[in-house]
């Protein structure tokens, strides 16, 4: 690990060094699907005794509809809470005791439920997964308790944590068409509304096999996997789903203005630009781009951002900036920016700024240098993750889940090098537009005691 992390940071200090030279490779994503639809996407990992199973079902907070939000992630919370095989609460004991790890997680395109065990039992969670495919009963009784779980939950994390609910806040106007703006935990007021029978038809619509990937990254075989799946999954039958609409949104809509004043809330300012993802860009250079304008601005000691605002000027104590690119529809760059605390800048000051510095990244391409660190980072983050069983299942299912072939994934350390410092030019120069532009100013709101 020493000699790969030295040899990172030589190749951000000299551009010129092939950096994927001594980068092992992974191994070939093996797949295959199901009669009924399930695809099955195998990587093999020999280097411990593990295996990490992912079943996606394709479906999230930005398939539903007005006044049902949260739907997909209560799911989450019930799913295992009962079905043919295993009684409420008993699942997490099953897998406790074989000495594995188990959760979910659900994003705006996916639910996603995983283990990672050892390998010789990975027919255990394969059984699981299946039996709660077919016969999760959703019970009125749990639902009861993991719909106030989920209400705490959306509490904790969002409406007593100012920045979330200002976030939550910006992606609903950022997001001024596109199904993205609705939260992954559902809105309030929805999950008060929320009723049992809900879940039961969206299980009914959305949890088939042919809306399902099931990832799997670690030691086992295809000649291992693939009879364990079909003997577990083979006799699910398929059914159809509803209608799959691509969230849209119309970039140029023009700027939009927020000024937004909670209690506790640190000053600063997002900025949020509707982009297109790698599944809807229409020129292939955009995504690779874009992934790299933060890596420019923002990430790392010497990003144009971090250097002059942070340490020069002593303008900012805070500056990121993310791009989300695997996403089944439109997404976002996002900006944030945080004011020092000890020069007290005023946030128009902030945000005249950070303006000039995207037009300065408008009007000057990147340097060799710039644009050599910029892919370092990126391309080393793509190789650490690999020491991850969960990070690199993870990487798989996004893609699958953002409509991309697997041959994007197989590529994309390719593509990422072929970007040239025009392309970013170009990127910044359509993209991050004040009429793309959701802006953000974030104040604190004082408390009246009386």
């Amino acid at each position: 690990m020493l000699k790969k992390t030295l040899r990172w940071a030589l190749a951000c200090l000299a551009p010129g060094l092939p950096l994927l030279a001594t980068a092992s490779e992974p191994a070939p994503l093996q797949h295959f699907t199901l009669d009924n639809g399930l695809q099955v996407i195998l990587r093999e990992d020999r280097r411990a005794p593990l295996v990490e199973s992912q079943l996606w079902y394709h479906v999230g907070s930005s398939y539903e509809y007005p006044g049902q939000s949260g739907l997909s992630h209560a799911l989450e919370h019930l799913m295992f809470e009962g079905s043919s095989k295993i009684g409420p609460g008993q699942f997490a004991k099953i897998f406790a005791r074989i000495g594995a790890t188990e959760n979910a997680f659900t994003t705006h395109d996916a639910t996603v439920f995983h283990q990672t065990l050892p390998s010789d039992r990975l027919a255990i969670a394969l059984e699981a997964a299946a039996d709660a495919m077919e016969t999760a009963r959703l019970g009125a009784t749990e639902y009861a308790r993991e719909i106030e779980v989920v209400k705490a939950e959306r509490r904790r994390r969002v409406d007593n944590t100012p920045i979330m609910l200002a976030e939550e806040r910006v992606l609903s106007h950022a997001y001024a068409q596109s199904s993205y703006r609705t939260p992954t935990i559902g809105w309030a007021n929805d999950l008060e509304q929320m009723h049992v029978e809900e879940l039961r038809q969206w299980y009914r619509d959305w949890y088939v096999p042919n809306n399902a990937t099931l990832v799997v990254v670690g030691d086992v075989s295809l000649e291992t996997l693939k009879p364990l799946v079909e003997r577990y999954f083979g006799a699910i039958a398929r059914r159809d789903t509803p209608v799959k609409k691509v969230p849209r949104e119309q970039g140029s809509v023009g700027e939009r203005r927020l000024d937004l004043r909670l209690p506790q809330l640190e000053p600063g300012l997002i900025l949020a630009f509707n982009v297109p993802s790698a599944a809807t860009a229409e020129a292939p250079y955009l995504p690779q781009a874009l992934r790299l304008i933060p890596q420019i601005l923002t990430e790392g000691f010497s990003s144009r951002m971090n250097a002059q605002l942070l340490r020069h000027e002593k303008l900012l104590s805070y500056v990121q900036s993310t791009y989300e690119p695997y996403r089944r529809g439109d997404t976002l760059l996002t900006l944030h920016a945080f004011p020092n605390p000890t020069t007290q800048p005023a946030l128009a000051d902030v945000e005249m700024r950070v303006w000039e510095m995207l037009e300065a990244l408008k009007s000057t391409p990147p340097t060799a240098a710039e644009l050599a660190r910029a892919k370092a980072r990126l391309i080393a983050s793509q190789v650490y993750v690999r020491d991850e069983l969960g990070a690199q299942a993870d990487a798989i299912g996004e893609f699958v889940g953002s409509g991309l072939p697997l041959t994007y994934l197989n590529d994309e350390s390719q593509a990422l090098q072929a970007v040239t410092a025009e392309d970013v030019q170009r990127a910044a120069q359509s993209l991050l537009t004040r009429e793309r532009l959701t802006i953000a100013y974030l104040q604190t709101k004082e408390v009246d005691h009386e």
